[in-house]
């Protein structure tokens, strides 16, 4: 690897880890391949935890969400649908887009972005 790609995927790290959104990669087959430090608070798992795991095992599911990209039958097309995800052991809500990364037309992997949604305050009893 060369120095300028070393320097870009530090500072591209460094970036990414100083935002408040939780972004996941993860590759074609669902396994977690990179994690930013929100995404380790949100889910009480260290980076180290998580790589390795199925994306959909960080949701507590047993199988892939229904409507993820990686089961999409468009190959090909830039799929950025926005989907509401709760992160387990939480009442943290998050609005998920996924977006693939295609290289010489097949799918590499999936960066998941996901934003916490703010809870709407409820209005005081009288």
């Amino acid at each position: 690897m060369e120095q300028s790609e070393i320097y870009t995927e530090t500072i591209m790290n460094m970036i990414l880890d100083a935002i408040d959104d939780i972004i996941i990669l993860h590759d074609s087959a669902h396994t977690v391949i990179w994690m930013n430090r929100a995404g380790e608070k949100a889910f009480g798992m260290s980076v180290d935890e998580v790589i390795g795991m199925k994306c959909y095992e960080l949701f507590g599911n047993t199988t892939s969400c229904s409507d993820c990209v990686v089961n999409a039958s468009n190959v090909g097309s830039r799929v950025n649908s926005i989907k509401r995800r709760i992160i387990p052991g939480s009442e943290i809500q998050c609005d998920c887009s996924a977006i693939p990364y295609y290289k010489n037309g097949k799918l590499e992997l999936v960066v998941q972005h996901l934003c916490p949604v703010c809870p709407m305050v409820k209005p005081a009893q009288p």
